[in-house]
């Protein structure tokens, strides 16, 4: 069951949400706003799996909501408007629906693909994180964790004795891992820093590994690795 925050100022619009979110047995409202300004100010202080999101609103646009939070719950945008879509990809939400929504098996389409998107990875617990291998949830110790790599709808979880196939993307690899002890390197690499042995100006190894660091992200690397 996932946990949701509705933000829609057309009350037509919410019951209609409501009404299908309660259809699909998947979701939990937890809270519902008309007014973007009252959902952000509880949002500062709530944390939600998802945002049912309306674009179109007084005070404060749904775009400039998801850009202001600091938590990043997973994120349906519902517009009437088609031109928005871009500018919700870039930030990443998971899907993009026409109001009105008619057509309630679209609407359980988007909130598979949340269910499809989390159930790679559970939240990490203490000193290890969860990964969803076929039917099972597997713990590995954040210890053991070399490196991980984005491959394609996957990533690769490389630790000490084998390479770990988990159906998640890079960007919630990031977001679960701990901050102090894992960095992205690259658009395809997440590295321990504990594991790393030699950096140049291009590259770092671990264990045998050379991985490539972008630019973008070398300035944050260095400042977290201790240099005499």
């Amino acid at each position: 069951m996932l946990s949701c925050a509705l933000i829609e100022d057309d009350v037509i619009s919410m019951k209609v949400i409501e009404g299908m979110a309660e259809k699909t047995g998947m979701l939990h409202i937890h809270a519902s706003f008309t007014s973007s300004t009252e959902a952000l100010k509880w949002l500062s202080t709530h944390q939600v799996d998802l945002l049912l999101l309306d674009v179109e609103m007084p005070e404060l646009t749904g775009l400039e909501l998801l850009r202001s939070l600091v938590y990043k719950p997973d994120v349906i945008i519902i517009s009437s408007q088609a031109n928005y879509a871009v500018d919700a990809y870039e930030l990443s939400v998971i899907d993009f629906l026409l109001k009105p929504i008619k057509d309630y098996s679209r609407f359980a389409l988007a909130i598979n693909k949340v269910l499809a998107k989390r159930k790679g990875m559970a939240t990490p617990t203490g000193e290890n994180i969860f990964v969803r291998i076929e039917s099972l949830l597997h713990k590995l110790n954040m210890d053991d964790i070399l490196w991980v790599e984005a491959f394609g709808d996957y990533v690769k979880v490389q630790t000490t004795d084998k390479v770990h196939t988990v159906y998640s993307t890079l960007k919630k690899m990031e977001e679960r891992l701990p901050s102090d002890k894992f960095i992205r390197v690259h658009r395809s690499f997440i590295v321990n820093l504990s594991k790393i042995t030699n950096i140049d100006s291009n590259n770092l190894e671990i264990n045998k590994k050379i991985i490539p660091i972008s630019s973008s992200f070398k300035e944050e690397l260095l400042n977290k690795i201790k240099v005499l």
